[in-house]
């Protein structure tokens, strides 16, 4: 959220507040896309505001002092030096604040993901860009419309649940398209809201979310924290992030992210190239993953076939509202009315085919869904395996297995992984011999010291290695020795026993084949065999 129009709105009034009556003592660049202003306030502190052109994970900072490097560093817009500041404010409809000086002269910040950039301004004409000065220099900036700022129109849509349902009919009653028409909703703040709804699909509903989650925007509540693979992330909502820690202002919480997040890509970087691009390959998949949701799809077609049986069943009833029609429920008798929308120019018959369609449309997606969900939950689990099989540093051969992103399922790698692999949980995966060669080459070059090591005990059959898992995950050993007893000679029989330690106490036996190995200090399990997980 922290490039979101919500957010910038309040920066600006907080370098406002800082900046205004100081002095702009320079402007420079020391780093690739990075545009640094120097302040004077007029208290005489020294300050650095920093904007971050083409870099989709920050947006600005500020920080006291002043820290140009002597090398390196180049000077730009020497005409604004030592100009006072009057204000610095946002646009009313755009992610665009601008510092305008005494002169006359103005300095405007764009945050467009990776298309931002900064221009020195006279009026509304560039004196020069940050980025692609010879291209746009001389250009004249478009007036702006006089229309109602984001906020307004966000204020009045919340005062009124007559013109929000008037939004919602305007988009045929589709709420995702409606949230997406709110204005200053990007992406993450139009999941945020469907999320809230959940199944509740009422206007009264949409609009009671949508009047809490604007509250929360005009009232924020900054903070910092982690998201589930470690990087940073930024928040003015109210419900707290992983590892939340709280901050005064905006400006000191971008501050603490921006840091966070140069350490962080920092440190990512420095990763070999291959293990790198599994990750992030990995960390896309996992997204997806949580936005698919065939349940919530089947629900919702259920509830738009039910809409449309109700509708038939109701063809003799007086439409007294063009946009809905309340109803009886003869499903469910005991619940209350049921209010259905309408489209106005339908009568009830075409209303009700529309929502059968609706609900025909919501079925076919569910096989197209589960077939999804399946394929990147293997890719997955063969993406964590290999990264799990990798070591701390990339092998100079795996180095030139991938020379662009791709998945793991789809390209096949120089070397042929000696296991394949089931995801047990999201941080735990089971690797599993395919011949007594890869069980060899699986418990003595990919497993770990303390990774857990399971084999049906008494018959021939798979090695397995469970990692991310210790020996108080129980469920996990549970279900992983199910599966081992699976891959082995006795899975027709009603209970295996299968045996468990760790990696560590197994060990080559002298003269023994490929594939046989001594164990020491195991456990035994008796499972029943289990092809995929319970």
């Amino acid at each position: 959220m922290f490039r979101n129009y919500f957010t910038l709105f309040h920066a600006a009034g907080e370098l406002h507040e800082t900046l205004a009556r100081g002095t702009l003592t320079g402007v420079h660049s020391q780093e690739k896309n990075q545009l640094v202003l120097s302040f004077l306030s007029r208290a005489g502190e020294p300050l650095e505001l920093t904007l971050f052109i083409r870099n989709p994970k920050t947006a600005l900072f500020m920080r006291s002092g002043h820290h140009r490097k002597k090398k390196q560093s180049a000077s730009l817009w020497r005409i604004s030096e030592d100009d006072t500041v009057q204000s610095a404010a946002i646009s009313p409809v755009d992610r665009e604040i601008t510092i305008t000086l005494q002169s006359g002269l103005s300095i405007m910040l764009q945050f467009f993901a990776t298309n931002s950039n900064a221009f020195l301004l006279e009026k509304r004409t560039v004196i020069d860009a940050f980025k692609n000065s010879t291209i746009l220099k001389g250009t004249h900036l478009p007036e702006q419309q006089e229309s109602s700022s984001i906020i307004e129109q966000l204020d009045s849509l919340a005062d009124s649940l007559a013109d929000f349902e008037e939004l919602l009919r305007q988009h045929n009653g589709d709420i995702e398209h409606t949230v997406a028409a709110l204005p200053g909703f990007d992406r993450k703040l139009q999941r945020e809201l469907l999320t809230r709804l959940e199944n509740h699909h009422p206007a009264t509903a949409l609009h009671s979310h949508f009047r809490t989650l604007l509250h929360e925007l005009q009232n924020p509540h900054v903070q910092t924290g982690r998201n589930q693979d470690g990087a940073p992330e930024f928040s003015i909502l109210h419900s707290p992030l992983n590892e939340s820690l709280q901050h005064e202002n905006i400006l000191q919480g971008l501050a603490a992210y921006s840091i966070a997040t140069l350490r962080h890509t920092g440190t990512a970087m420095q990763e070999p190239p291959l293990r790198s691009t599994l990750k992030e390959r990995l960390k896309k998949i996992r997204k997806e993953l949580q936005t698919i949701n065939p349940d919530a799809v089947a629900a919702e077609a259920q509830k738009n076939e039910i809409s449309g049986h109700l509708l038939i069943a109701s063809l003799y009833l007086e439409r007294t509202r063009p946009e809905s029609i309340t109803l009886t429920d003869i499903f469910s008798p005991e619940s209350p009315p049921r209010t259905i929308p309408l489209q106005r120019e339908l009568n009830l018959q075409q209303n009700a085919e529309h929502y059968f369609q609706k609900s025909s449309k919501g079925k076919g997606k569910i096989e197209g869904l589960l077939k999804r969900r399946k394929k990147l939950e293997v890719e997955a689990a063969e993406l964590e395996a290999e990264l799990a099989g990798m070591t701390a540093e990339e092998p100079s051969d795996a180095r030139q297995r991938r020379k662009s992103t791709g998945s793991a399922a789809q390209k096949k790698t120089a070397e042929r992984l000696p296991f394949k692999s089931i995801r047990i949980s999201d941080t735990i995966t089971l690797l599993i011999g395919k011949n007594a060669a890869d069980n060899n080459t699986l418990t003595f070059k990919h497993a770990r010291p303390n990774d857990i090591w399971l084999h049906a005990r008494g018959t021939s059959g798979s090695h397995c290695v469970l990692k991310g898992a210790s020996p108080d995950h129980s469920d996990a050993i549970q279900k992983a020795a199910a599966i081992a007893a699976w891959h082995s000679k006795a899975k027709h029989s009603g209970l295996v026993p299968v045996i468990y330690t760790l990696k560590k106490h197994v060990r080559r036996g002298r003269n023994l084949p490929p594939g046989q190995v001594v164990v020491e200090r195991e456990k035994v399990l008796m499972v029943k065999p289990e092809k995929e997980l319970p």
